[in-house]
């Protein structure tokens, strides 16, 4: 998982080029204006969906773990807190969903992330997170989620 400031979001473009084109969504469009739902890109690895919603929860019971597609997650308004599961110890609640690209695991919180617009967070495949959490108090957040598709050689999701 990557967190850091918007500022620096170009500077892991080199790790996950794909970046590129959402460092150029992020910079040029106005992306609060833009109606609720899923947008391609140019690139067929590339898409995103801009969504709405009361945070949730004081502490995650479970998380989500993609297998084919790293997130991509960026606040446009509000605050939220994400957990981030322990990768190693957790047992599946949810099994893989095709269609959803996800499972759901019940593990250990590693740490949790204070989200705000100044910031992102990337999370790769079969890194367990827990979005929508109550940071504080609830509030009501806007977020744009980028969904970039991994490709590895000798894929190790294969298994999971």
């Amino acid at each position: 998982m990557i967190i850091d400031t918007l500022d620096h979001l170009s500077d892991y473009i080199p790790l996950v080029p794909q970046l590129a084109e959402v460092n150029r969504i992020v910079q040029e469009e106005d992306l609060l204006s833009k109606e609720l739902g899923s947008y391609p890109t140019n690139d067929p690895s590339l898409f995103y969906t801009i969504m709405s919603y009361e945070t949730v929860n004081h502490d995650a019971s479970t998380y989500e773990v993609h297998k084919i597609h790293a997130d991509v997650q960026i606040l446009l308004s509000g605050k939220e807190r994400m957990d981030i599961g322990d990768r190693e110890s957790g047992n599946i609640v949810i099994p893989y969903d095709e269609k959803k690209e996800a499972m759901f695991v019940q593990s250990p919180k590693r740490l949790s992330y204070h989200a705000d617009p100044s910031s992102f967070v990337l999370f790769f495949p079969l890194e367990p997170h827990a979005p929508n959490l109550i940071d504080e108090e609830p509030n009501t957040v806007v977020k744009v989620v980028f969904k970039i598709r991994m490709t590895y050689p000798n894929d190790v999701r294969k298994n999971i």
